[in-house]
C-alpha cells in the first residue's frame, strides 16, 4: 500500500490555525467576517461552522431531474 506525502486538498485542516485560516476564507467567499467571539468557540465548534459554511458556500445539492434528467422514465419507480 502507498501512502500520501501530503492530505488531500479537501481534507479539514487538523490545527486549530489552519482550521481558522479555512474558515475565515470560506466565510470571505460567502462576503462574511469571522462572527464576534470566535474566539471562544472550541475547535469542534470551529470546525462544525467551516463545515457548515463550505457546504453553504458550494450550493444547493441537485434535485431529481438535475441529478438524474431521465429519472421520469425509470422502470421501477
Amino acid at each position: 500500500m502507498t501512502v500520501a506525502s501530503q492530505p488531500p486538498a479537501d481534507q479539514v485542516p487538523r490545527t486549530r490555525q489552519a482550521l481558522v485560516a479555512q474558515w475565515e476564507k470560506e466565510r470571505a467567499k460567502a462576503g462574511l467576517e469571522l462572527p464576534e467571539g470566535w474566539e471562544k468557540l472550541s475547535m469542534e465548534q470551529i470546525r462544525a461552522q467551516y463545515t457548515i459554511q463550505k457546504l453553504d458556500n458550494a450550493g444547493p445539492l441537485p434535485t431529481g431531474p438535475d441529478y438524474d434528467p431521465g429519472f421520469h422514465n425509470n422502470p421501477y419507480g
